[in-house]
Formats: structure tokens, C-alpha cells, sequence
């Protein structure tokens, strides 16, 4: 569903506790290089510049959150993902800055 801003989104805190479950993508659409810095275990990369062309990896997911640094790459992610079809694709507010902030666990 879409807000005014774009797509919906859900707290970290929500993200975090479907990390794991069956048919759950937590989706970094951060560059290679960040993730290398500090990644979330778990999630799965693809970096928003090569999503249109990998999205056949996300099709049999039943739930994608989507994550990047602070919010902004993810919501364009998210409204691309919607645009091809996979409406279960939900913005992860605040992005990784968020998570830090809220104490979960990254590496």
C-alpha cells in the first residue's frame, strides 16, 4: 500500500523479529561496499542500482522488508518492487541507522 510519502513502511523492531521466518526477505539495497562495512545477519543484498535485473530472486518470497542506510534508497526500492508486481514489498523505516539505533544486532 502507498502513502502519501510512498510505499508503506515498518519499524526495524518489526523487521527484525520476521528475520528468519519462512518465505521473509529482509532485502539491503545498499552498495557491496557498505554491506562490507556493517551488515545485518541474515539479510540478503542486492544493491538498488541491480534490482530491476535480480528482482526474479525475490519472486518466492512472501514478504520482502527492504532496508539501506537511512530510509530513502529503500522507498524507491520498494515502490520498484510494487511496479513489478511484488506488492508484499514493505519499506523498513529508517533503515540501518534505525537498527543501530534500536540496539539490533548487526556485524
Amino acid at each position: 500500500m502507498f502513502s502519501f510519502f510512498g510505499p508503506k513502511g515498518v519499524s526495524v523492531t518489526d523487521a527484525y523479529e520476521r528475520l528468519g521466518a519462512d518465505g521473509h526477505c529482509l532485502l539491503d539495497v545498499r552498495t557491496k561496499e557498505e554491506v562490507r562495512m556493517q551488515r545485518i545477519p541474515g539479510a540478503h543484498n542486492i544493491p538498488l542500482d541491480r534490482l530491476a535485473g535480480q528482482v526474479g530472486q525475490l519472486s518466492a518470497y512472501t514478504s520482502i522488508h527492504v532496508l539501506c542506510r537511512s530510509g530513502g534508497r529503500s522507498a524507491r526500492a520498494t515502490a520498484l518492487l510494487h511496479s513489478l508486481g511484488l506488492q508484499h514489498a514493505e519499506n523498513v523505516s529508517g533503515g540501518i541507522l534505525a537498527w543501530e539505533a534500536a540496539g539490533l544486532p548487526t556485524k
